[in-house]
This record gives C-alpha cells, structure tokens and sequence, in this order.
C-alpha cells in the first residue's frame, strides 16, 4: 500500500471531531488544515504536535514531539505512523432543556416546587487536545448532538442552584422567574463555565429562555393562593379585614348540616354576613358618598391588572404604577 502523502479533512458536515481513516503517513508529506480547524497528532494515544489552518509539509522542525518520539530519519521519503485528528474550532449553537421537572426550593416560602426550563448557548473548543482527549477518547469522529448528549447533564445539574440564586437576590417567590431570565441566563452562564472549561470548552453564550411550572401542583397552587391574598391586603387596605369576616360569614351560612346545632350555626353565620356587609356598607358610604361603583370598578381594574402581571404581559414596575394610579382614583 503506498504511502499517504496528502492529508485532509474529509468528514461529514456537523462532525465536530474526524479522525482520519490511515495512519502510515510519508514524511514530506502534506498537512492540509482548513480555516476554523485544527488537526492532532496522535501516537500511542497520546496528543502530540498540533497543526493551524494551511498547509504543513511533515519535515524536520515541523513536527519536534513526534520526531522525538519515534526517532524519523528525515533523510528521505520514510514512513512513520501516527494518527491525526481534526478538531472543529468554530461556533457551535446548541440547545438545552429539562428532560423532567427540577425540583427547586422556593427560599421565600420554602415550598418545593417542580420546574422546566429550556433554552439555548453557544460554545467554542478553545484547547483542542483538552477536548479530544477528555471527550472523544478514541473515537473515529464526533458530532454534534454528541457533544450536547454530552453537556447537556451538566446544565441541567447546575440549574437548580443558579436558579435560586437569581430568586434570592431578587427577593420575589420562584414563580415569578419569568420576570428574570436575564439574569438566570448570565448566572447560568457563570455557573456552567468551570465545567466547560475543564474539557477546553468557552461558553461563549448562554439563554434561559422559558421557565413552566406544574399549574395543578398542590405547592404551586399554596403560593398563588399566598400571592393572590397578599394582592388582596395591598389593594383594600384596611377594608381587606372586613373582607375576610364576611367572607367567614357567607362561608358559615352555606354549611348545610342535619342537627340543630350546625342549623344554629348556619343562621348565626348568615347573620354575621348580613351584619358585616351592613358594616361594609356603612363605612364606605361614610368614607366615599355614592363611591360604591368607583370601588367596584377600581377592584375590577386591580384584578385585571394583577392577571396582566402574572401571565408576564407587564412589568412589576408597570404593575406598581398603574395599581397607584387605579387606587388614587377611589
């Protein structure tokens, strides 16, 4: 078989690593590397001498550590083995996403919740003998759902940590993540680099780009109730108390029992609902003249507003604003 006098890449397009397919190699042969690659040579699974773009005659001084090792004679056109690989050094955009909910700690009210999350990052091999030999090994080629089969694990092992990261320092509940994924994305990125970095990888990009929640998840379900009361004390003030009695009272006359007793209750139920509402009444006719309407639509108009903000259709900023404006108006 004759000797190899030309090496060059013939992979398929999306191989981030190919191996070529001989290893009798000519000296004075042709190294031929094209733009965004560099080629290995390896001996006796070990990374020797790396080569650029362009084209590399193998000649004295052009390849020292294999020289050395095997001993070439460099005085003619002698064979030696070793094998080379190709590494892609451009761009590589990738995507990433949770194959099953992540359970996450809310640190505001310590309820566990279950989250997907998805998105997207851009890397790039930095030190192509780092890669090849702590991910490819000794493998012929290496493409690119490989390499994200790959990180992918290591994303989803950091998520969790850079996202309460992201809740703590904005002092909100873990449901309202979508308000932050900026911020997720560029603490991602901080979090994932040193695993990267270990295999010659720069994360050179890196989104968070959505962030789901289990809506029928009992946890899930406690934090909306705790947010939705909160809004409901925020908005009504000192009248949200008042609010509450009657509630208990309508809550006491629907309670339909078979003994005299609960039928006692009922009634005194009904009658603390009626009373409360009179007292309801009574103060905001005192307070407001004729304002029931404006009450009535302002607490419409707060409802609406806070339903904006949780499907993510406003800022917390625009939601501030517009609540006091809405509430000023009363």
């Amino acid at each position: 078989m004759a000797l190899i006098d030309v090496i060059k890449y013939e992979g398929k397009p999306g191989e981030i690593v190919w191996k070529f397919p001989r290893n009798d190699i000519s000296t004075f042969g042709q190294l031929v590397v094209n733009e965004s690659q560099e080629a290995i040579f390896f001996k006796e699974g070990k990374a020797l001498d790396i080569f650029g773009p362009g084209t590399h005659t193998l000649k004295t001084g052009n390849v020292p550590i294999l020289e050395k090792l095997v001993n070439l004679p460099f005085g003619g056109q002698t064979p030696f083995t070793a094998e080379v690989v190709y590494i892609n050094k451009a761009l590589i955009q990738l995507k990433w996403g949770t194959p099953a909910p992540i359970q996450v700690e809310d640190p505001k009210y310590t309820i566990t919740l279950g989250l997907r999350a998805n998105g997207s990052y851009n890397i790039k091999i930095v030190d192509s003998k780092a890669f090849a030999v702590g991910v490819v090994g000794a493998r012929g080629a290496y493409s690119q759902d490989e390499v994200d089969n790959f990180l992918r694990p290591m994303i989803i092992t950091r998520l969790s940590d850079f996202l309460a990261e992201v809740v703590l320092k904005s002092g909100e509940p873990i449901t309202r993540l979508n308000q932050h994924l900026e911020e997720a994305s560029s603490a991602g990125k901080t979090k994932i680099q040193p695993d990267f970095s270990k295999y010659g990888i720069d994360v050179l990009d890196f989104f968070v780009q959505s962030i789901n929640f289990d809506q029928n998840d009992p946890n899930f379900q406690k934090i909306q109730k705790v947010l939705t009361e909160k809004f409901e004390i925020d908005a009504l003030g000192g009248m949200y108390q008042q609010k509450r009695m009657l509630d208990i009272g309508e809550a006491a006359a629907k309670n339909e029992g078979g003994n005299a007793g609960q039928g006692m209750s009922a009634g005194m139920g009904l009658g603390m609902g009626m009373n409360m509402g009179n007292m309801m009444a009574g103060m905001m006719g005192q307070n407001n003249a004729g304002g029931t309407s404006n009450q009535n639509d302002a607490t419409a108009r707060l409802t609406k507003l806070k339903s904006m903000l949780d499907q993510g259709l406003i800022s917390q900023e625009e939601f501030d604003a517009k609540k006091k404006d809405i509430l000023n108006s009363i």
